[in-house]
């Protein structure tokens, strides 16, 4: 920020995507590295970027950990004081609108129900999704209770409003059958079809019958930034496009044999390929992809393996998707953080012996390792790109 004689001086600004921006603005405040005085003067498209105290310094191993839980730049930037206004961050936007909704009520809000308010959230297009527990604690639903249905609309509709929303919805308990269907509540508006684009490609689909994890952005980023010109690409766990049409729009695939089973996730994906203008290079395998990967035999340049917790069960129909001279995989999967050299060894092998069985000549090799997020306590999202070819 600028020096007391109001010459601006040189900060470290990290910069991160704007969906791990609530956290690694907690994080950094935690470690007591968040300069709240001071502001970058730069803006970038989907990112956003934290001030940093010249006074502190991260050990490597703090700077290790950060980094695998949040993906993240270093930069060093001319800083601007932050001007006195309303706050940019949306949690001191939530409280200050729950403190003010309880006033308008003529009541003061409890401390307890103030340390309750959530900390996370995702945001589809203008649709704010809380978590399942979000509000829902006894003091909360008393209080709720309570009030009339029109306060109750109007605290909805003030919480969408300082998430940055327009319409407000919890997540629900998601349904136990084959498609693990979500379901969501509506607290404020009543449609939950969501549009909205993100670097360059548009998605759509019904929220309250298909799951987007919007956590995963920077990889649905770094697949949408891989060259795939002329490849022709199978996608074992397609949903509604999260990988799909970033690799048709911006990767340059020729043609994505997409394999989904969920009617309401088809229906987002094939939105998606008409307002994107790729309709024409997309084909659609409804049904299990135990059944529908078979048929797709000796045709793919890569094959994209996007299931959590794992994808291990079509690994060989994977490989036989390939075409003979080979390609690549991109297998996602949730590994302990101790053991990622290990499991990326194992699964090295297991494909070779996999590829033996399938009567493929192939030299297999990891060619890389993309850390994507934290998905439980010591366990991370990772990617493992495998290259297949002939010797």
């Amino acid at each position: 920020m600028d020096s007391t004689d109001g010459t601006p001086r040189i900060g470290v600004v990290i910069w991160t995507s704007q969906h791990l921006g609530s956290e690694l603005h907690a994080a950094l405040k935690a470690l007591k590295w968040f300069d709240k005085g001071g502001r970058s003067r730069n803006e970038r498209r989907e990112q956003i970027g934290f001030p940093c105290l010249q006074s502190s310094a991260l050990t490597i191993e703090q700077m290790d950990e950060l980094r695998a839980v949040f993906p993240y730049q270093f930069e060093h930037e001319v800083l601007a004081v932050r001007e006195v206004g309303p706050s940019v961050n949306p949690h001191d936007r939530l409280r200050k609108c729950a403190l003010g909704w309880a006033g308008h009520q003529g009541a003061e809000l409890p401390g307890k129900l103030v340390e309750t308010l959530p900390n996370k959230w995702e945001r589809l297009g203008d649709l704010i999704v809380l978590p399942i527990d979000a509000f829902q604690d006894d003091a909360w639903c008393e209080r709720l209770e309570a009030a009339s249905s029109s306060n109750r609309h109007e605290l909805w509709q003030n919480v969408a409003t300082a998430l940055g929303g327009t319409r407000l919805a919890r997540q629900a308990q998601i349904m136990d059958n084959a498609l693990r269907s979500p379901q969501l509540e509506m607290l404020y508006g009543e449609q939950t079809w969501v549009e909205f684009s993100d670097h360059g490609v548009k998605f759509g689909f019904d929220a309250q019958h298909v799951m987007f994890s919007a956590g995963n952005v920077t990889e649905r980023h770094r697949i949408g930034g891989l060259n795939m010109q002329g490849e022709t690409i199978v996608d074992a766990y397609a949903g509604t496009g999260y990988y799909t049409l970033p690799m048709l729009v911006r990767s340059g695939a020729l043609h994505v044999h997409a394999c989904e089973m969920n009617p309401a996730s088809i229906d987002g994906l094939q939105w998606g390929a008409e307002a994107n203008n790729v309709a024409d290079q997309l084909t659609v395998h409804q049904g299990d992809n135990q059944t529908t990967l078979p048929s797709l035999i000796g045709i793919a340049d890569r094959c994209h393996l996007g299931l959590l917790p794992s994808s291990e069960a079509v690994w060989s129909h994977a490989l036989n998707c390939l075409k003979p001279e080979g390609g690549r995989l991109h297998i996602h999967m949730n590994v302990e953080e101790g053991s990622i050299e290990e499991w990326c060894e194992q699964t090295i092998s297991e494909l070779r012996q996999l590829s033996k069985e399938l009567g493929r000549v192939w030299t297999i090799e990891a060619e890389h390792l993309e850390r994507v997020k934290s998905y439980a306590p010591r366990v991370l999202h990772i990617v493992l790109d495998v290259k297949c070819s002939t010797v």
